[in-house]
């Protein structure tokens, strides 16, 4: 009967000391899901800069707030020259094969390391991950 209760005493801390391991991750259960969707997304977002499809890059994957603030796509696109065009391509390119940053209560991702020029910001936004307009300032 002791023999049970110390085995059972066992078995219950063995299952609270991993459930306190896991919650002590500090990676939110959603966040290698989002981190998946998002370097996949990086990947499409590559091949339509490689491609030249340069409208439709702003009007697919970045912030419809900061396209709205500057007057719209064509606006934006004004700001966004070959030079900006070829270096936010290599530093997709480096972003996705960094750990980003998460922001659980704002659902952003922060890319950042010294290899790139600035810091790639992400928010989820209606279910689509975008870019945020920091980047093109």
């Amino acid at each position: 009967m002791k023999l049970r209760s110390i085995l059972y005493s066992s078995l219950i801390i063995c299952i609270l000391s991993i459930s306190f391991l896991y919650g002590c991750s500090g990676a939110s259960p959603e966040y290698r899901t989002y981190e998946t969707l998002l370097r996949n997304q990086m990947q499409e977002m590559t091949n339509v800069l490689n491609a030249g499809h340069y409208n439709e890059f702003m009007s697919t994957y970045v912030d419809p707030s900061y396209l709205t603030k500057e007057g719209g796509v064509d606006q934006a696109l004004l700001q966004f020259g070959n030079k900006k065009q070829q270096q936010l391509y290599k530093d997709l390119k480096i972003a996705k094969n960094i750990t980003p940053l998460y922001n659980e209560k704002t659902k952003e991702m922060t890319y950042m390391n010294e290899t790139l020029v600035k810091p790639i910001a992400f928010k989820l936004i209606n279910g689509k991950w975008m870019m945020e307009g920091d980047w093109f300032k």
